[in-house]
């Protein structure tokens, strides 16, 4: 059953083979997770999902810092710097990544997606010490480059108006793109 919303019908996302392969993927993310299990799939899937993600958010760390990080908790010597705020928001991200896994069963919610920027975020010096509101929306206004975002008075209805889009539609990788985008 598709759980992804809070009080809503299940969508059948896909076919049979399909869902068994998902299924079996989200198995092996638990398995593999559980046995600290460094070369799998789950394994994998955290080292590129972080490099990438935080790659976005104008990160400096590589590929093999990443691994690195993720396998053995140490950064390979180099002549160059690390700075402590990437170093600090890829270990968040492979707790968020953790936290994804143990909550696939719970519909997402409001809630759900604080409780993951707070396993984002809470270790990060440079947004606590800031007063970025970790585990919860911003307080402060922002912008996007030249595009201004949603006042921080408006972000929890106008969620609420993105969360109703989003358990409206059929679950597919376009719908789940548009969503973060959106």
């Amino acid at each position: 059953m598709d759980v992804r919303c809070a009080a809503r019908g299940s969508d059948d996302m896909s076919n049979g083979s399909s869902e068994d392969f998902l299924s079996f993927l989200l198995t092996r993310f638990k398995i593999e997770r559980e046995k600290f299990d460094r070369s799998g799939v789950y394994a994998y899937t955290q080292r590129l999902l972080a490099y990438n993600s935080n790659k976005i958010e104008g990160s400096t760390l590589t590929e093999e810092q990443t691994a690195s990080l993720f396998d053995n908790g140490t950064l390979p010597k180099s002549d160059d710097y690390y700075r402590a705020k990437d170093v600090e928001e890829m270990n968040g991200h492979f707790l968020m990544f953790n936290k994804m896994l143990d909550t696939l069963d719970e519909p997402l919610t409001q809630e759900l997606i604080k409780q993951f920027h707070y396993e984002l975020k809470s270790g990060v010096f440079e947004d606590r010490a800031n007063g970025y509101a970790i585990g919860d929306y911003k307080k402060r206004p922002n912008m996007i480059g030249m595009y201004q975002t949603v006042r921080p008075e408006n972000v929890t209805q106008e969620m609420a108006l993105l969360m109703d889009w989003y358990c409206d539609q059929k679950g597919d990788i376009s719908v789940l793109a548009e969503f973060h985008a959106r």
